[in-house]
């Protein structure tokens, strides 16, 4: 069953959120004066920029090492789309910004055109692949701020979406691993050995100590990385559960928001052992193990499972802190942080960039 089909309101869960978008190729507004395009001359804006994008002449611009920020071109081949038909490029792509995703005449069509900007971005950079890694110069600047815009819109296209839920609902687990993966070949997309541009990130304090542009990306790399692992998981425990699993778990959520910590411990505790052989057994049959439950049982394992799933989202979101308080304080070394499912890691190998 596609995933998209059967929740399309969680589908794409940062793609039109402002915060997450802000180092994608979209098209910032800046004036609001003068004339404002109707609804069907955006449209045509919109359908001439995606002929525009899947074209190979803007393929061979984008892939010119002439070109230092391709995201940055793109942008501007995007906004000069405005002149041919009439309007001051600031002026349409606010009008732009008006119309809602779920806009039924033009929301497809504006969220094809988000869709093809992310993958024309990504395309640019994979074409500019250097045929040798980096493995002994520091990252410059624009690299890293590359590698953070690039992440950024990589955890929103739909194809990585899609694998990270196919990663959960066959792994069980928050796709923390494959999030890491996917930094890991995005700094050899740019040119920089994995494992020393985990080093080079993991030094942005000590050689960038006064660049809060740059420590401000990190933030926003980080928090989006974290959040996106967590939705995603989020979104496929709630398409795999019945309405009547569901209402169980938001009875227990409001619960649980009653209880101490104490309680929620002794609660664990006393469970630990039915917990621990529901946990191990696979989806199908912790459904029949939870029928052959009483009502208290059920209600109790369900109470669990919140408790569980909430301490390592914290545990995460925690180790993720710390991992941006060490990056701020110059604490030097190899990054490591927790893992989407609360693992630690500390090998450059297999750091946590999240």
């Amino acid at each position: 069953q596609d995933w998209l089909d059967s929740a399309p309101e969680l589908a794409f869960v940062a793609l039109f959120d402002s915060a997450s978008m802000v180092s994608a190729p979209a098209m910032a507004s800046m004036s609001t004066g003068g004339p404002k395009p109707s609804r069907a001359q955006c449209k045509e804006f919109l359908q001439r920029g995606l002929a525009v994008m899947s074209s190979k002449a803007t393929r061979d611009i984008l892939q010119d090492p002439a070109i230092l920020k391709p995201g940055e071109k793109l942008k501007e081949m995007q906004r000069a789309g405005w002149e041919p038909i009439g309007f001051d490029a600031d002026i349409g792509c606010a009008a732009l910004e008006g119309i809602a995703a779920d806009d039924p005449e033009m929301g497809e069509t504006k969220t094809e055109f988000l869709f093809m900007s992310m993958s024309v971005y990504l395309r640019s950079l994979e074409d500019r692949r250097p045929r040798k890694l980096e493995n002994t110069k520091k990252m410059p600047r624009d690299t890293i701020i590359e590698f953070f815009d690039a992440c950024n819109v990589r955890m929103q296209t739909p194809d990585f979406q899609q694998t990270l839920v196919k990663f959960v609902q066959e792994q069980r687990q928050a796709p923390g691993q494959k999030i890491i993966d996917a930094q890991r070949a995005m700094l050899e997309t740019l040119g920089f050995e994995a494992d020393h541009g985990c080093q080079s990130l993991s030094n942005c304090q000590k050689d960038f100590p006064d660049d809060q542009e740059l420590h401000m990306k990190f933030q926003q790399w980080a928090m989006i990385a974290t959040r996106t692992g967590n939705q995603i998981a989020n979104m496929v425990m709630k398409m795999s559960m019945s309405p009547e699993h569901m209402a169980r778990v938001e009875k227990a959520r409001e619960s649980i928001s009653k209880m101490s910590m104490s309680e929620q411990s002794d609660l664990v505790t006393r469970m630990q052992k039915k917990w621990e052989t529901f946990a191990q057994l696979p989806q199908k049959d912790q459904e029949a193990y939870m029928e052959k439950q009483t009502e208290e049982q059920k209600d109790e394992l369900i109470k669990i499972q919140v408790i569980v799933t909430h301490a390592r989202m914290q545990q995460q979101e925690m180790m993720m802190r710390k991992q941006v308080e060490m990056q701020q304080g110059g604490g030097g070394g190899p990054m490591a942080g927790g893992g989407a499912d609360g693992s630690t890691v500390s090998k450059p190998s297999q750091q946590q960039m999240m």
